[in-house]
This record gives C-alpha cells, structure tokens and sequence, in this order.
C-alpha cells in the first residue's frame, strides 16, 4: 500500500513538473542535443569535468550563436532596406519580370500592386510587433536555457545515471549499466553525426554559390550550416531567399540556381546521403532517421525534430541490447 501511495505521488509531482516545464521544452531538448553533440570534444578534455563541459559548451554554442544571431540581423537589415527603397524595389521586379517574359500589361499590373502589398506589409509589422516581440524573447530564452542545460548535463551526466542505476536492483544492475552505455553511444553518434553533416553541408555549399557569383559567401555559408543542423525541412529557408536575390539581376541564373540547390543541396543530402550517413555512425535504419526526422517535426515542431530522433535511438539501443542477449543466452 506504501509503494503504491508512493508511486501515485511521484507520478503526480512529474505531471505537474512536465506542465510547468512545457514552455521551456525547446530549450531543454536542444540542450541535451548540444550535450550529445559537445560530449566527443569533453572526453577528450582533461581540465576537470566543470572547466572541460564549460569549454566544450563554448565551443558548439558560440559559432551557432554567432551566424544564428547574425543571420537575423542581416535579414531584418534587408527587410528595412525593401520596405524604405520602394523606386528600386519596383524597378527590380520589373525587370525581373520583363526577362522572364511576362507582358507588359502584367508587368504594369504587378508595379501597381506594390505600394499596396508594402503598405500591408507594414500593418502586418506593425500589428504583430507584440507578437513578435513575445515569440523573439521566448527564443532567446529557450537558446541561453538550452546552454544552461548543455552544460549540466555535461557536468553531471554521468552522475545522474549513475543514481538512476543504484535505484536498480543489484543483481540487474550490470545489464542496465550495458544498456545505459549503448544508448549514450548510440546518441552520441547520432547527433554528433548530425553536428558532422551540417558542416560537410555549409562546406560543401561555398563552391555552390561561388560558382553563381552569390555574395556574403561565409554568411551563407555558415547559414546552410544552421539550417542542415535541421534537417529536412530548412534549408530552402537559405536558397529560396538567394533565389529571389538573384532574380533581380538574372531571372534564368535564379532558376538554375534554384534546381541545382534543391537537387544537390536539399534532395540528394537530406533524402540519401544524411540518413546513410547517420545511420551507419548510430547503426539506426535510414528509413527510420528519414521518418522519425520528418514525423517528429510534424507532430512535435521544433522539439519534435529532436524527440523524434533521441526516442528512435533509444528504442534501437534497446532492441540492439535485447537481441545481443538473447543471441548470448542461445550460444549458452
């Protein structure tokens, strides 16, 4: 009757943590993400476990910061220049328009709409400012918690799992130690793997855009980063934007920018190359990186395109750790 008094409290006080904590899931899954990804280069540190997770927590964070924070301010730059240039902003789309072919009736057509769309566009802005304003704090709330969480979760990881083992029974304790170190290597592969991929993505990315004469190139570049690191559904964020930049000086340069980027730098890495590689580094099927990415974004947005993941490498682990010994007890 003890236990069973004991265990309803417990669950109870966990629903309410895990209702309270809701708001800041964003920042606490991405801290653990950063933690896996962070954990290869503390292992490798030997400064003492604080300043070694300190270091390593600086050193995953601080580029991602950087472009994620400067790409902002550079786009929010833009949409001023477009909002207060509106004789170059028309004069562009018309001559855009013109290569492209369309006749000049709709061309004067779509010159007419612009103050109008401008116009909309700054009501728009003007009205969701608050609710900008509200979803920009709650982001940067959930990055600085995430690096918080990075952190201790580099520190005292092995700790924690350590206590979570002596509340195991002893005589199971060896086979749970086994499954704890598959899953933390099994993690460790996946997002560290992940981390790989994106930097192989925004390398991989300069001679692209070298090549159609793109400026602010290691921008870019590091924004193609940023995007892989999610995968699937962000990297058009980068390319359909450069597009419309390079559709103002050369409509068909925009599109044979915009069908080599989505073959070579979405389809062939985000549907082919990141679930092999991936899959091969944490031994998960690529068909099930592929759908736990995509189903986890749909269901759970953001958080969701790393629970999706994390929960498909435990249950993998798992399985992994199952069959492993069950094929121990049959050689018996």
């Amino acid at each position: 009757m003890k236990n069973k008094l004991f265990l309803i409290i417990l669950a109870l006080l966990s629903l309410f943590l895990i209702y309270y904590y809701s708001p800041l899931l964003n920042g606490v899954v991405m801290g653990v993400v950063f933690a896996y990804v962070a954990k290869p280069i503390k292992n490798r540190l030997r400064f003492g476990e604080t300043l070694s997770s300190a270091i390593s927590t600086v050193l995953i964070l601080l580029p991602i910061s950087f472009l994620m924070f400067y790409g902002i301010l550079q786009g929010l730059n833009q949409l001023i220049y477009l909002l207060t240039h509106q004789k170059e902003l028309s004069y562009s789309i018309a001559y855009t328009l013109r290569e492209a072919g369309l006749p000049e009736k709709y061309v004067a057509y779509v010159i007419s709409a612009i103050p109008s769309v401008e116009s909309y566009a700054k009501q728009y802005i003007k009205f969701s400012a608050l609710n900008l304003t509200v979803k920009a704090t709650m982001f940067f709330m959930n990055f600085l918690i995430s690096a918080v969480v990075c952190f201790y979760a580099l520190r005292d990881g092995e700790r924690f799992a350590d206590s979570m083992l002596s509340l195991i029974p002893r005589k199971y304790r060896d086979n749970f130690k086994e499954l704890f170190i598959l899953i933390d290597e099994t993690l460790i592969s996946l997002w560290f793997g992940n981390f790989a991929f994106a930097i192989i993505v925004g390398i991989l990315s300069i001679p692209f855009f070298l090549i159609f004469g793109v400026p602010y190139i290691p921008l870019l570049s590091g924004l193609m980063f940023l995007a892989a690191l999610i995968p699937v559904f962000a990297e058009w964020m980068v390319l359909l934007p450069v597009s419309a930049f390079l559709a103002t000086k050369s409509f068909i340069l925009a599109i044979w920018f915009l069908i080599f980027g989505v073959v070579f730098m979405y389809i062939l890495p985000e549907l082919f190359l990141r679930p092999y590689f991936l899959g091969y580094a944490s031994k998960i099927h690529p068909m099930l990186i592929l759908l736990s990415f995509i189903g986890g974004a749909i269901a759970g947005g953001a958080s969701g395109f790393f629970i999706a993941p994390t929960l498909t490498a435990i249950a993998t682990a798992f399985y992994n750790f199952i069959a492993k010994n069950l094929g121990e007890e049959d050689g018996m």
